[in-house]
């Protein structure tokens, strides 16, 4: 089976995955969305006593779910990682995110060397980037935390400078901290109406924004250097 293949198997497969473990938590979650189909004047106080009443199971679809879609390039679980802490509070919400989003990374980095990457991959600026860092460790830490760069790229640049596996799940587990927090934290303002953590969380979004946008302008100032030499 060539690599290609087998890539779009994995993605096939992941995405199969994710639909079923969605239908699951649509199930389970269907009281409280025929709720917000058809409210009332009792409307928020009964989803705030059933969003909360979910059990471990339903904890468990949705980390799953989260690292899931962390695994498949291309897909977002960034609102499945605001309902974790609608359900859940901001903590256990948290929890969820941050397993989620490790175990997600540890997939991608199991299955690199098992699939096959385009020309125009390699060639991306942000990989170039990471992969010529003089402590790319760093580098590859804070592309954890921006989830605005795409992780493929940062687990393709740990797998081919040969990271050692403990220092990996080191950079994974701190780079995987600020936006497990952030999402967690945010869906439970949203839950709980609360304005100054909402402005708090859009303030630390921004940051993690700007820290992306200057991260890709040094990428391609160091591409176009490049080319220059």
């Amino acid at each position: 089976m060539s690599k290609r293949l087998r890539k779009n198997i994995i993605i096939a497969v992941g995405i199969a995955i994710a639909i079923f473990l969605i239908y699951f938590l649509y199930r389970d979650y269907r009281p409280e969305i025929n709720l917000l189909l058809h409210p009332n004047s009792h409307t928020k106080t009964d989803l705030m006593r059933l969003i909360r009443q979910h059990d471990i199971r339903d904890s468990l679809f949705l980390l799953g779910l989260i690292a899931v879609l962390n695994a498949i390039p291309g897909f977002s679980n960034s609102v499945f990682c605001v309902l974790a802490g609608m359900c859940y509070g901001p903590w256990l919400g948290f929890v969820i995110n941050w397993f989620g989003n490790i175990l997600g990374n540890c997939i991608v980095a199991g299955l690199i060397d098992k699939v096959d990457f385009s020309h125009k991959f390699k060639k991306n600026k942000i990989l170039n980037f990471l992969m010529r860092q003089k402590h790319p460790g760093v580098a590859m830490t804070m592309g954890f935390m921006i989830p605005f760069i795409p992780s493929v790229l940062v687990n393709y640049t740990a797998v081919r400078l040969h990271v050692p596996k403990n220092r990996y799940l080191v950079m994974v587990v701190i780079g995987m901290f600020p936006t497990s927090f952030i999402y967690a934290f945010g869906g439970d303002a949203i839950f709980a109406g609360d304005t100054k953590k909402l402005i708090t969380i859009l303030i630390l979004i921004v940051v993690l924004l700007l820290i992306s946008v200057l991260l890709v302008k040094a990428a391609m100032k160091h591409h176009s250097a490049k080319n220059v030499d």
